[in-house]
């Protein structure tokens, strides 16, 4: 299968088309393993650093917001194109709670280390909550990680993507990381391409489902569940007060890590096949509304999402 396709412009084509447009959701894509990049390091917004003479930038190709070819990413990442449009392409969804309540996502990264899948994790530390900031660490242990594990998806608002360059220059291989959607689609983007980053080194994609964001570029956003990850943790939809979450299983590695998790007894499964009425509720409210915002006010910032039409037959 052919790598992604790549775009002929680099950082002032990125500077001008998502970073002034308002569409950066500041999630460290373009300077992961970009030198032209960087991010302010109180409100984590991408900036350009100095020109750059790159005709085929890997910032501009990196962006989850220049340019989002999402049925081409799946193809190469899962093999194949998603059924449900809401949830994207996945294996099982399962219904979960832990042994100590608000544990779910510790106990996966538990699982994770144990398993030997990964080695280092990178994670979120919140510098703000109004407006939410937060920056990366890379953790080298389950008992590192567990200050660190998010309650929210506003607590991972940050560029995290930039711990998995960090990583790789520490020489860490094995690397997992918590995120949200859009910092995986981003990464996706790079897995996915022929640039030599080193992004390969991410053994296991964790995403948290995001309901909202702090940034203005997220009102465009049309991923709620972490299309391009491993697993999906979803506290949405599940039963409330119950301690209980939703996993969107989507790949072999993830289905390692929940087996392991479960033989563990880590987590502990309550439903195999949980009602997901209320979870997919949220979805598409979510999703047509912010189609709307990318459709219908300024067909420009629509350029940005490639999708099917048969992606839109359930929203609009």
């Amino acid at each position: 299968m052919s790598n992604l396709l790549k775009i002929e412009k680099s950082s002032q084509e990125l500077e001008n088309e998502v970073i002034y447009a308002g569409l950066c959701i500041h999630c460290g894509s373009c300077n992961a393993f970009c030198p032209h990049m960087d991010f302010n390091k109180e409100t984590g917004r991408a900036y350009v650093v100095d020109e750059c003479a790159e005709t085929v930038g890997l910032c501009y190709n990196a962006c989850p917001r220049s340019f989002l070819p999402v049925s081409e990413i799946e193809l190469k990442m899962f093999g194949q194109n998603r059924v449900d449009l809401a949830v994207g392409v996945y294996k099982d969804i399962i219904q979960v709670k832990s042994k100590n309540k608000d544990e779910i996502l510790y106990n996966l990264v538990s699982a994770a280390f144990d398993s030997g899948i990964v080695k280092h994790f990178v994670l979120s530390k919140p510098k703000s909550k109004k407006p939410p900031v937060a920056f990366p660490v890379v953790v080298d242990s389950a008992k590192d990680a567990k200050q660190y594990i998010p309650t929210n998806s506003n607590q991972n608002a940050g560029p995290l993507i930039t711990g998995i360059g960090r990583a790789y220059m520490d020489r860490k291989r094995d690397i997992g990381i918590i995120a949200n959607p859009c910092h995986l689609q981003g990464l996706a983007k790079i897995l996915m391409s022929d640039f030599n980053t080193g992004a390969e080194r991410t053994s296991l994609k964790i995403a948290f489902a995001c309901s909202s964001g702090g940034m203005t570029g997220c009102k465009y956003c049309t991923d709620y569940t972490g299309e391009f990850s491993d697993i999906s943790y979803s506290p949405w939809g599940a039963p409330k007060g119950s301690g209980e979450s939703f996993l969107i299983v989507r790949t072999d590695v993830g289905q390692k890590v929940v087996d392991h998790a479960i033989k563990k007894k880590l987590i502990e499964v309550t439903d195999k096949e949980p009602d997901l009425t209320e979870m997919k509720k949220f979805i598409n409210k979510k999703r047509k509304k912010n189609f709307l915002n990318l459709l219908g006010r300024d067909l420009i910032k629509a350029k940005y999402l490639q999708l099917n039409i048969d992606e839109f037959k359930d929203i609009l």
